[in-house]
């Protein structure tokens, strides 16, 4: 391969001669394409023969570079090597091109680092490149999150939110505050509580509250708590 308008001499095509002379042909580089070079080599007794070699002149178009990712996680001092993430580096013209790389970074701080990568060719132009490195502290990340309340609405299974029913004393259902009959008044002799803020979701909490009380043999009836808000923090059992 020979460049655009690259000054080549004939003679520099020739590996090894035993010919007294030779008659080299002219070589025009100024337009793109496969070039015909007919060799004469001349013997001691004039005889002749001739050799034809062909070159090819390119254009050269921008060097390749690319990267295997242009952003790298990894957690505090864990190893990281830059160049294991060129895929390629190479221009038509030169074959495969060597890779300068720029930017400082601290596998043993947590940030965001910028890596330069850059290639260059014999015939100036260069290809660019950044890799983004993100450095994680794995035991901040990990960290145990504070459970909240959360509103009966966005736990209910069902496809439209309506608001907590009582129970109904006898069977444990779920029954129209309108259809309630009116409780027979007597004293409170348990309490017990299921709470978002442990764990539990609106439906766990209610199906739990209605086992228990089932499981008392005694009349119940399950009691949705607020708070001083009035946002749905849980589920009460009172035992008659």
């Amino acid at each position: 391969k020979v460049k655009l308008n690259e000054k080549i001499e004939p003679v520099d095509l020739i590996r090894s001669t035993t010919s007294v002379k030779i008659l080299y042909p002219t070589i025009d580089t100024s337009s793109p394409g496969v070039k015909k070079l007919l060799y004469i080599a001349v013997g001691e007794d004039g005889e002749q023969k001739e050799f034809m070699k062909e070159i090819r002149v390119v254009t050269p178009k921008p060097p390749v570079l690319q990267l295997k990712k242009d952003t790298v996680e990894i957690y505090v001092k864990e190893a990281f090597d830059a160049r294991a993430y060129v895929k390629k580096a190479y221009s038509d013209y030169d074959g495969d091109l060597d890779v300068s790389i720029r930017g400082s970074f601290d596998v043993k701080k947590a940030g965001t680092y910028t890596i330069t990568y850059q290639v260059k060719d014999s015939s100036g132009h260069t290809a660019t490149k950044e890799l983004w490195l993100i450095v994680k502290d794995k035991d901040k990340e990990e960290a145990p999150k504070e459970k909240e309340p959360q509103h009966p609405q966005k736990t209910e299974r069902s496809s439209t939110a309506q608001p907590p029913k009582e129970q109904d004393t006898t069977t444990g259902s779920a029954s129209s505050p309108k259809a309630e009959k009116p409780q027979e008044p007597a004293p409170s002799i348990g309490v017990q509580t299921w709470l978002f803020a442990n764990g539990e979701s609106f439906s766990s909490a209610l199906e739990k509250c209605n086992a228990a009380g089932a499981a008392s043999g005694r009349r119940y009836q399950c009691d949705v708590l607020q708070d001083d808000a009035g946002i749905y923090i849980g589920y009460r059992l009172d035992l008659r």
